[in-house]
């Protein structure tokens, strides 16, 4: 099956909210308000796969600072002198899994970031996705001041921060 990256609309939305639903445990789940607000900050870093059924795959991020981290349930707080693409949420829908939708998206985001000449890209990795981001040249970055590193306790299970040095070269 094939699909298309896109940036996402708010006509998407619902769609969105249902993957996140599918993707993440019942903690997880974050308002429907919530993915409005964070699309209307940043527009230009949210982006859905859909294949002929429809929207099965999101990212959204936002303008970051490396070290700064995004509480689950928080709206996202821009930085003004961004150097990092602070990527808050992937999920992807069982009907999708498998077919390299998420590494696609993520390449979108690293593409993104690279053209805002940004350094790094960061994360939360929650749901045992660690490795996957390993893969991905993501690492689990314990260079966190204590109040950054207390957020992580916002996530339901064993959270990690990671990030990934970006160059022209990927």
């Amino acid at each position: 099956m094939s699909f298309q990256i896109r940036l996402m609309r708010e006509t998407d939305l619902p769609a969105v909210h249902a993957v996140q639903a599918l993707a993440y445990v019942a903690e997880m789940v974050e308002p429907l308000e919530l993915l409005k607000a964070r699309l209307h900050s940043s527009p230009e870093t949210a982006w859905v796969a859909e294949n002929k059924d429809g929207i099965g795959a999101y990212l959204v991020a936002y303008p970051s600072q490396r070290g700064k981290i995004s509480a689950l349930g928080s709206d996202f707080d821009l930085s003004y002198v961004p150097n990092a693409l602070y990527i808050h949420d992937v999920a992807v829908a069982p009907r999708m899994a498998g077919q390299g939708v998420a590494v696609a998206l993520v390449q979108e985001a690293v593409s993104c970031a690279l053209s805002k000449h940004l350094q790094y890209g960061c994360l939360v990795s929650v749901q045992n996705s660690l490795s996957f981001w390993e893969k991905l040249g993501f690492l689990e970055d314990r260079q966190l001041s204590p109040e950054q590193a207390s957020l992580l306790l916002s996530y339901v299970g064993p959270a990690y921060y990671c990030s990934k040095k970006l160059s022209t070269s990927e």
